[in-house]
């Protein structure tokens, strides 16, 4: 048995709101050495212990709470499990992804939410939107208790075992700390936790050798940070990052989304995002880990590209600036 092997919990309880990965996660629990039971109310729990502590050291169960009922259970068996496993060896998991994310996994995977108006389970008439707040509501005291609260939103499924391993090894969970540019043309990130406007910086868009180049370019760093208000906007985000960032992992968040965003999201935004992902790691060496994603780059690129590619506009003709 291998040393992370040996921290691992005897039973984890996982909850969460439905289309958070609960199943991913078993999937990845089991390359960590767990067997996985999903859709257990709590208590067909009870009458499975027994047999599981048997045969296997170690118990990845996914609980089923659609019903009130079965949510109401949740004390009695926390304490129940306390009391049968007093050195410990439960912890109690807890998955959620913004609603953005849950309303687009379920629409992708054409499944039916348990507290739509369909379901059995439905609390009030609504739709998809309106389920997964109803659902957020109804376990958020459940979330309150959990041992680990872990967002999902961004995370494939070799991050997510990465995450669950930090957690369960008990070793300091890193912040994961995601730069995100984007455009605001197309929306502001739902997900964001902090938002800076810099559609205020000189724009690339209105020099014709730069227009199709990107904020990874080097000439694009050129022409923005040549710029004194560009150079005194990065230094007031990276001071403010600097300071908020310790207030989030104090509250043992798993991530946090800083967003930065311009018109198109192809110029001013990524070039800050850019600059702004090795200065915070030098600055904040120990315990964040970081993400660079550029939301709109590739469409932003694919429209200008298109627009330019008539010769109209190459000759001159300049629809609203965009990047």
């Amino acid at each position: 048995m291998s040393e992370t092997q040996s921290k691992l919990k005897s039973l984890l309880l996982i909850a969460g709101l439905t289309g958070s990965g609960k199943t991913l996660a078993v999937q990845q629990l089991e390359q960590l050495g767990y067997v996985g039971v999903e859709a257990l109310p709590p208590k067909l729990l009870l009458a499975g212990i027994p047999f599981w502590q048997a045969h296997y050291p170690r118990l990845a169960v996914v609980l089923d709470l659609r019903v009130r009922e079965w949510q109401e259970d949740l004390p009695w068996l926390r304490n129940w499990l306390a009391e049968r496993f007093p050195d410990g060896q439960t912890q109690l998991l807890f998955l959620e992804a913004a609603d953005a994310v849950l309303v687009s996994r379920l629409s992708a995977n054409r499944r039916p939410h348990p507290y739509c108006v369909h379901s059995p389970f439905a609390h009030s008439p609504g739709g998809l939107l309106e389920a997964i707040q109803q659902e957020r509501i109804a376990l958020s005291g459940l979330r309150e208790e959990s041992d680990w609260v872990l967002d999902t939103s961004l995370w494939n499924g070799v991050q997510l075992r990465q995450r669950l391993q930090d957690c369960l090894t008990q070793e300091p969970l890193p912040l994961t700390v995601t730069l995100l540019s984007f455009g605001f043309k197309y929306g502001i990130p739902l997900d964001a936790n902090l938002v800076f406007d810099v559609r205020f910086l000189p724009n690339p868009y209105f020099v014709p050798e730069l227009r199709l180049l990107t904020g990874q370019d080097l000439p694009i760093q050129q022409f923005l940070f040549g710029e004194a208000v560009t150079q005194s906007t990065y230094h007031h985000i990276q001071t403010t990052v600097q300071q908020f960032l310790p207030h989030f992992r104090s509250e043992r968040r798993s991530q946090v989304t800083i967003a930065i965003g311009c018109t198109g999201g192809q110029h001013r935004s990524v070039g800050l995002v850019e600059r702004l992902r090795p200065a915070l790691a030098e600055a904040l060496p120990e315990g964040y880990h970081w993400l660079i994603h550029h939301r709109h780059l590739a469409r932003s690129q694919a429209e200008l590209a298109k627009l330019f590619a008539d010769p109209l506009s190459a000759s001159g003709a300049t629809p609203h600036a965009q990047a």
